[in-house]
């Protein structure tokens, strides 16, 4: 690897350029790879860390950018804006279905997030990825920031120039292309409209009555969490899995019910959050984890029996007091199901939760009714 000195300074002269276009950004990313071994580099940008950054430029593979963009969601791009870098040791990409209609989640990726932020200006990301989830020592971290740190002020230039000139290259395809939402121009005085960008959320198309098509979206924005349209179609799989194999697969209900509905109403998205980082300690990597509507999650358990889902729900409650506190302005309640055992295909399986989960809410806060 050639110097960090020497590496800095051909990263700020490729900036310095007067006409910086993103080819020599995307030869910046070019030096990074290549000196440091990443699978991927990219550079992005917004105007704001809760607007989606659109990329600038990359090198390397393109799959892994998107899952990178894919894993950061709103409240990670907000935790960015705060922290000079982040490090991702397992970030879970797309789920995907083959053409056979089989469900398959791409491999996790390892990666590391430096963020340049000015409130209400602009947000510049830069990432380094690799393909396969891997711990990063201290000293490459180390060497990352300081490359980043006096690169900032150049790259922001550059950033500057290329929205100046109203053409933003589509990086994947290296044509012209409109200028994404993340570019366009604030408005000069109140009395201009601010540019409308699409939602990011589950905005969906009109269905047609032949259109078959799974829904785009497949992850609750606040939680990143899987949501109800993914959670049916996955039901389905596994329990179809199970029965093909001879193997259990077993279905948990969780409902979160408000102790006090005005305050919990002012801090949903934090409960959410919590919740989901409950849910996420308490289960296996293999365990499929979604928010089904606000307050309601369905977790499949793939080879799972009867005799297991009692010690999951023991855990759900130790996390549950560990990261709520004693004063929660939440309780729980949990009902669970076991396919063959108690429903002999999904839709059996799912009524069989649904109404052990009603008796739970029944018997009062914090408590689960499991079936033997």
């Amino acid at each position: 690897m050639i110097s960090e000195t020497l590496l800095i300074q051909k990263l700020i002269d490729q900036c310095r350029q007067s006409r910086p276009t993103q080819a020599s950004l995307a030869a910046c990313c070019k030096e990074i790879l290549q000196n440091f071994k990443f699978d991927c580099v990219f550079i992005a940008c917004s105007n704001t860390p809760e607007e989606s950054p659109a990329p600038l430029a990359f090198e390397g593979k393109e799959e892994i950018m998107d899952t990178c963009f894919y894993r950061l969601g709103v409240e990670e791009r907000v935790t960015l804006s705060k922290l000079p870098l982040k490090v991702f040791l397992d970030m879970t990409g797309k789920p995907v279905f083959n053409k056979s209609g089989s469900l398959r989640i791409q491999k996790p990726f390892s990666g590391i997030f430096l963020v340049f932020n000015l409130p209400k200006q602009d947000f510049l990301l830069l990432g380094c990825a690799h393909q396969d989830s891997r711990p990063y020592e201290q000293e490459l971290l180390t060497d990352l920031t300081n490359i980043w740190k006096p690169w900032q002020e150049s790259l922001l230039k550059a950033v500057h120039l290329i929205k100046k000139s109203g053409k933003v290259e589509d990086p994947k395809a290296g044509i012209p292309a409109g200028i994404p939402p993340a570019f366009e121009e604030r408005p000069k005085n109140k009395a201009e409209n601010p540019p409308v960008s699409a939602p990011v959320t589950t905005v969906r198309p009109e269905k047609e009555d032949n259109d078959h098509k799974r829904p785009v979206v497949l992850v609750d924005e606040v939680t990143r969490l899987f949501n109800k349209d993914y959670f049916e179609e996955c039901l389905a799989i596994e329990v179809e899995r199970a029965k093909r194999y001879s193997r259990h697969v077993s279905l948990l209900f969780l409902s979160v019910t408000p102790i006090d509905p005005v305050t919990a109403k002012l801090i949903e998205n934090t409960t959410a959050t919590q919740v989901a980082d409950i849910l996420y300690k308490s289960l296996r990597r293999v365990d499929i984890i979604c928010r089904l509507d606000k307050n309601r999650y369905g977790i499949i358990l793939p080879d799972t029996d009867n005799q297991t889902y009692g010690i999951i729900a023991k855990r759900i409650f130790k996390f549950y007091k560990q990261i709520m506190g004693d004063g929660p302005p939440v309780f729980l309640n949990i009902s669970a199901s076991t396919y063959p055992k108690h429903a002999g295909n999904h839709l059996l399986l799912f009524e069989n939760a649904e109404k052990l989960l009603q008796q739970a809410q029944e018997v009062g806060p914090n408590k689960a009714v499991l079936p033997e």
